[in-house]
């Protein structure tokens, strides 16, 4: 625990407001005694769909700080079916926010421990401290080597004045502007192509991503780290990352650490009993086995032959 408030940030937009929810809500509940300056970088200043997380943080001790920006900004960008602009409103953090430090995260995360060990790593003059992704080895696509390595944005811990003595924002924005052809992953592409290797790297404990749990002899055959490192982030991540898809907050999956996530969401102010894309067409679409969908499909098919006959 630290004397003083931890800025947090966090960008989303409506859609994803349960889900930030809950990540903000683990947090807090992970650091009793601790308080956050919790920066949220929106499109709307101050939307009325924000009262219940904002009220939630100030029952539990921390403060929320909205900051929005300008969606000109971002009309250049290309979008495709994974990736929002509210994706891309980190890169203004230092321009919006006058911290000289902040840890970043996701909206589809879940805090599982205490942060203080990650706040407090020493970055050096890095600006930006990651876990890598280690299911990205397309290394050449962003003129990176294995040596540099690709991280995931997901988590970072962000040493705001580096980013802004590298124009670390405009930067990437302007990288991703003219090379659109290269960017997969939104900012995440973007950054890793800027900085070329110079950020630092942390255990996976601090960002444990599905894929790494759906292919652990994949992960254990990566040098980065030692069978430890692997183990104690498999066992006791301290930030789980559900990447991909399913969500844990809709139907279908069967990540490990979805029930984790509704033993939160389920004490959160935006608690619900069922996911949240339920209906029975999605109940169906997740738990039918693909052979009967097959038959069913089929079935459809001969009685419209016969209908039309």
């Amino acid at each position: 625990m630290t004397p003083y408030s931890i800025p947090v940030i966090l960008n989303f937009d409506k859609a994803y407001s349960l889900p930030a929810t809950v990540t903000i809500f683990s947090l807090l509940k992970n650091h009793p005694g601790q308080s956050f300056k919790i920066y949220l970088i929106l499109a709307e200043s101050n939307p009325e769909w924000m009262e219940p997380l904002l009220k939630m943080v100030q029952n539990l001790g921390s403060e929320v700080i909205i900051k929005s920006v300008d969606l000109d900004l971002l009309s250049h960008i290309k979008l495709n079916e994974h990736f929002t602009l509210a994706t891309y409103f980190r890169l203004f953090a230092a321009n919006l926010i006058e911290e000289p430090k902040a840890l970043y995260l996701d909206s589809d995360i879940l805090i599982n421990g205490d942060l203080t060990e990650l706040w407090e790593t020493d970055l050096g003059d890095y600006p930006i401290a990651a876990v890598q992704d280690f299911f990205i080895d397309d290394f050449h696509r962003l003129d990176l080597s294995i040596h540099t390595g690709y991280f995931n944005s997901g988590v970072m811990v962000l040493q705001l004045n580096e980013w802004r003595k590298l124009d670390l924002g405009n930067t990437t924005m302007e990288y991703i502007t003219e090379f659109p052809e290269k960017i997969l992953f939104a900012d995440q592409c973007g950054l890793n192509a800027v900085l070329q290797g110079n950020w630092y790297h942390l255990p996976p404990k601090w960002n444990l991503q599905s894929h790494e749990i759906q292919d652990t002899e994949f992960i254990f055959n990566k040098s980065y780290f030692s069978k430890n490192d692997w183990n104690e982030a498999l066992n006791q991540p301290k930030i789980i990352h559900f990447t991909g898809l399913p969500k844990p907050w809709n139907l279908g999956g069967n990540h490990p650490y979805k029930p984790l996530y509704w033993h939160y969401l389920k004490q959160s102010p935006l608690s619900r009993k069922l996911p949240l894309n339920f209906t029975l067409t999605n109940l169906l679409k997740a738990n039918v086995p693909l052979p009967m969908k097959k038959l069913y499909w089929r079935y459809l098919s001969n009685r419209k032959v016969k209908s039309n006959g």
